[in-house]
């Protein structure tokens, strides 16, 4: 591994580093402003046990598309963990009285649907150092993003279910994310900096947007002509 191989790797984890301290969300602003309440918060449950499930099978896809080196043993490792948290995502659910996945309708909710598309456009297009840098952008943003909800409904003194506080508490997967840099430094290339692996990020932070438009309730509509979730891109 040369030392431009490894600066190029370190330009694009610096970068989506600098990208993930300054994002905020739709469903942030609203707890802010006072505005959260157990509507919002079976919304985002029911929306991540949606994305849970297309996760799950992308993860796999990817596996089988990268079966060896390093990016085999993250798409292996997220799928696993990722398996792992359906049992409190559940319990999450319950306590909150959420409605099915199955109860969400695409051309009514494309939002709930945007990380989902995002996240399977990811697995069957971008190769392993882009889906790597995408997956570490992801998960690091949600888990600050959802710790950051929990400090503000906590400091409003909003009522939040034990189950979700146990589960939305729970900190940045770090044994992951620094599986997912070594993958960007290992296989990224001189020539990536051009913005194809940033962009794919871009792509899966785009439809985490999404997630949160929906559990805040800020749901954009389908325009005319164009029911369905692809009405959704950025």
């Amino acid at each position: 591994m040369n030392s431009d191989h490894e600066s190029a790797g370190a330009r694009l984890l610096a970068g989506q580093d600098q990208i993930i301290r300054r994002r905020d969300n739709a469903l942030l602003r609203s707890a802010r402003a006072g505005r959260v309440d157990k509507d919002s918060l079976r919304r985002m449950v029911q929306a991540d046990q949606l994305c849970l499930e297309t996760e799950t099978v992308a993860y796999a896809i990817l596996l089988a598309r990268f079966p060896s080196g390093l990016a085999a043993d993250l798409f292996a490792a997220v799928n696993t963990a990722l398996r792992s948290i359906k049992p409190s995502l559940d319990q999450c659910a319950q306590s909150l009285g959420s409605l099915p996945v199955s109860a969400a309708d695409p051309a009514k909710t494309p939002d709930a649907f945007a990380f989902p598309l995002a996240v399977s456009w990811t697995c069957l297009h971008a190769g392993p150092a882009a889906a790597a840098l995408a997956l570490r952008s992801d998960f690091a943003a949600y888990a600050r993003e959802c710790r950051e909800l929990l400090r503000t409904l906590t400091d409003a003194g909003a009522e939040v279910p034990e189950a979700f506080a146990d589960h939305y508490g729970m900190p940045a997967p770090s044994e992951l994310l620094d599986l997912a840099a070594a993958v960007v430094e290992d296989d990224v290339r001189e020539d990536d900096t051009s913005g194809h692996a940033a962009s794919v990020a871009k792509v899966l932070l785009a439809g985490l947007d999404g997630f949160w438009r929906y559990a805040a309730g800020a749901e954009r509509m389908p325009s005319a002509g164009t029911a369905g979730p692809h009405s959704r891109q950025e």
